[in-house]
C-alpha cells in the first residue's frame, strides 16, 4: 500500500465516480489519478462531463457513488471552502475577479482562507495582526512579480484586458498556497499571445512552485505541449489515459474527439 505523504503517492484521486442529474448519467465510473508535479489535462467533446468531474474534485458536486482522495485523505464529503483550506485551488471558465479593485487588492483577497487573526486580535494583539498583514503583503508582491504584473499592481482590474484579468485571477488562486491547482478552460477567450503567456505561467507553477495542475482545455496545441498526462472523457466515460503522444495516436480518441486531421 502507498502511504500518504510518499513522494510517489497521487496528490489527488477520483475513484469510480458516478454522477447523475435526473435521468442523465453525467459520469460513469470515472477515475483519475494526479501525480505529484504533473500537469494533468482532461479533454473531450462538449458535454462529455469534464467540468462535472472538476466540480466533483473541488466539492461543488457530490457524486452518488465513488470517492475523492486528496493528499491521502478521503474528502468526498468535504465542502468546497474546506477543500480550498486543505490546499485545493480552483479557477473557473469565467473571470472571478473584483473589477473595481486593483490587481494587488484582488490578489490579497486570496489570502482570506489563510488568515489566523481576526477582530479580537486586531484590538488586543495588534502586533500579531500587523505581522500577518505584512507577511501576506510580501507574498502578494512575490505573486505579482511571478506573474509579471509589476507595472499593473495598482491598475483597476476592470480596465485590464481579458488575458490580464485572467492572470490576476490566477494570482488569487496562487495566494491560497495550494497543494494542487484545478483550472477549467483557462485559455477560453484568449488570443494566441495571451495563451502563450498563460501556458508559460502554468509550466512555471509546476516547475518553480512544485504545484501539480489539473486542467480542462479545448486548445489541443496547448494540451499536447504542456501536459504530462491526458485523460480523455466521452459521454461520461474515460476512453483513454496516457502521455500526450499516446493519446493523440489512440484510435478511440481520434474517432470521438480529435478527428483524423
Amino acid at each position: 500500500m502507498t502511504m500518504a505523504g510518499s513522494s510517489h503517492a497521487p496528490v489527488l484521486e477520483a475513484n469510480a465516480l458516478r454522477l447523475r442529474f435526473g435521468a442523465v448519467e453525467v459520469l460513469k465510473d470515472v477515475s483519475i489519478s494526479v501525480a505529484p508535479g504533473a500537469i494533468h489535462a482532461i479533454i473531450g467533446p462538449n458535454g462529455a462531463g469534464k467540468s462535472s468531474l472538476l466540480n466533483c474534485l473541488s466539492g461543488f458536486y457530490r457524486p452518488q457513488a465513488g470517492s475523492v482522495t486528496f493528499d491521502g485523505r478521503d474528502i468526498t464529503g468535504l465542502r468546497p471552502h474546506l477543500r480550498a483550506a486543505a490546499g485545493i485551488a480552483r479557477t473557473f471558465q469565467g473571470i472571478q475577479t473584483y473589477p473595481s479593485m486593483t490587481a494587488r487588492e484582488n490578489i490579497l483577497t486570496g489570502f482570506h482562507n489563510r488568515m489566523r487573526t481576526g477582530m479580537f486580535d486586531a484590538l488586543v494583539y495588534w502586533g500579531r495582526t500587523r505581522a500577518e498583514e505584512e507577511a501576506f503583503a510580501a507574498e502578494a508582491e512575490a505573486i505579482i512579480e511571478f506573474l509579471e504584473l509589476e507595472e499593473l499592481r495598482h491598475a483597476v482590474v476592470g480596465d485590464l484586458s481579458y488575458g490580464l484579468r485572467k492572470r490576476v485571477d490566477l494570482g488569487r488562486a496562487i495566494a491560497l498556497n495550494p497543494k494542487i491547482l484545478i483550472m477549467d478552460e483557462p485559455m477560453a477567450g484568449m488570443n494566441p499571445e495571451e495563451k502563450g503567456d498563460l501556458a508559460r505561467f502554468i509550466l512555471d507553477i509546476r516547475d518553480a512552485k512544485k504545484i501539480p495542475v489539473v486542467l480542462v482545455e479545448h486548445d489541443m496545441e496547448v494540451v499536447m505541449d504542456i501536459s504530462d498526462t491526458v485523460t480523455v472523457i466521452d459521454f461520461g466515460e474515460v476512453i483513454a489515459v496516457g502521455a500526450p503522444a499516446e493519446v493523440r495516436a489512440n484510435e478511440a480518441v481520434i474517432a470521438a474527439y480529435l478527428g483524423a486531421g
